[in-house]
């Protein structure tokens, strides 16, 4: 989730339901945000007419961005910087870009009296020099749209494809993001995305494009987790997302979609590379993180996770080291402190074993696919220098198998297994 207001902390927990403290560590997660940064402007193509009544031919590429601003990220303005950001390059006869936007504002007169948006409005983003206000014109609105639902989403994604088909396809996610909990948190109807849910609805999308979406990418925090990752594998070529929180001002769009444009012919992985430069670039000196990976180098990563428990759970030593908080409480870990560094993780292991010749092999074999063949490109501030760019579950007082195990990950990795083996071993006396 984005940086935001304490105030938004209470909301967050009537959303995620029954959910126990030790789920979820909120400790310094939020921070007030500051008002919207200004961001430099970015070169762009000519202005780009009004969207057709019928479309003129396939584009090189469709970006749709489901703006969930029904939250303290509309009340401040975050929304509408990252529209302003997209209107100083706009849709091209190359690129196409299009905006699902609701927002819960202020009516300007007191700053308690909220100002609900009835609904939301899809925007075909256009290009102008106004970077206070949004020019762009919706061609669709609907009285009683939830942007914390799934559903809603892939509604979004038909309407935008139906009305400016494309070759290639970016979906993006704006919002708050809680990692394995979910994402889209929409204050109103307090409504979210379960990962699950997402999992299935971007599967329908899929089967709506006839092809997998290009890329997938949450512009919100703590969303770039294993068994977050694997739920979309089978819908997305490449992934993109950050292991720590998103700051409020967002992606920097006009640096993404900028060269997007003077460069349509991009495939999927340049693409998700373009995006997390792009970022790493706008928040040089923050504490930040952004990755992308291919999907189809999960089921690969899986097999070498599961032959490292595997090898861990026939060696002692190796186990006991594996689970004690020795290795795991100094774990790169992140601000919902239970999504720790794979990576970091597994070398922290390896460095308490004096022997166990089959678990460092494999632990090894597993930091170097994840660097290798998982990740297209990551970056992560120098405040971050363990972060590696892929999170994972460990929990460090409580199991939430309820929620963990709805995942396809837990059907197809040994993760879920290992960690209630974890969580028993630290029960011993």
């Amino acid at each position: 989730m984005k940086r935001v207001l304490l105030t938004a902390l209470a909301a967050m927990a009537v959303l995620t339901g029954a959910l126990k403290a030790q789920d979820l560590s909120f400790d310094g997660l939020y921070k007030d945000l500051p008002a919207p940064a200004a961001a430099p402007a970015v070169p762009a193509p000519a202005l780009a007419a009004p969207p057709p009544a019928v479309p003129q031919g396939e584009r090189e590429w469709l970006v749709m961005v489901f703006i969930n601003g029904v939250n303290d990220l509309g009340i401040l303005g975050f929304a509408d910087k990252s529209i302003n950001d997209m209107e100083k390059v706009g849709s091209t006869d190359k690129m196409a870009v299009v905006v699902e936007y609701g927002i819960l504002g202020e009516d300007g007169s007191d700053a308690r009296n909220l100002q609900f948006q009835r609904g939301s409005r899809t925007i075909y983003v256009t290009r102008d020099n106004d970077p206070g206000r949004i020019t762009s014109v919706p061609f669709y609105s609907s009285n009683d749209a939830d942007m914390g639902s799934a559903a809603n989403l892939v509604r979004f994604v038909k309407r935008a494809a139906r009305r400016f088909p494309a070759k290639h396809t970016a979906v993006i996610i704006w919002n708050h993001g809680a990692g394995r909990l979910g994402i889209a948190y929409d204050d109103v109807t307090k409504n979210h995305m379960e990962i699950d849910q997402l999992g299935r609805a971007l599967g329908q999308v899929r089967q709506f494009l006839g092809r997998r979406i290009d890329v997938f990418a949450t512009d919100a925090c703590l969303m770039q987790m294993a068994g977050v990752a694997y739920e979309f594998k089978d819908a997305a070529e490449v992934i993109v997302g950050s292991e720590e929180v998103i700051p409020g001002d967002s992606y920097p769009y006009d640096a993404i979609l900028g060269p997007l444009a003077a460069n349509p012919g991009l495939n999927a992985e340049r693409v998700g590379a373009l995006m997390v430069d792009a970022y790493g670039d706008y928040y040089a000196g923050d504490k930040i993180t952004l990755s992308a990976l291919r999907t189809s180098a999960l089921p690969g990563f899986v097999a070498r996770l599961n032959s490292w428990v595997e090898a861990v759970k026939a060696d002692p030593k190796a186990f006991k080291a594996a689970t004690s908080r020795a290795s795991t409480d100094v774990t790169q870990a992140f601000s919902m402190k239970d999504s720790k560094d794979l990576s970091d993780y597994l070398g922290n292991v390896s460095d308490l074993l004096a022997k166990s010749p089959a678990v460092k092999a494999a632990g090894a074999d597993l930091r170097s696919y994840v660097s290798g063949s998982l990740l297209v490109r990551d970056t992560a501030a120098p405040a971050l220098p363990r972060a590696s760019g892929l999170a994972i579950y460990i929990p460090s007082l409580r199991y939430n198998s309820a929620n963990y195990e709805k995942l396809l990950f837990a059907r197809d990795s040994l993760w879920d297994d290992f960690l209630r083996d974890m969580m028993e071993e630290r029960l011993k006396p």
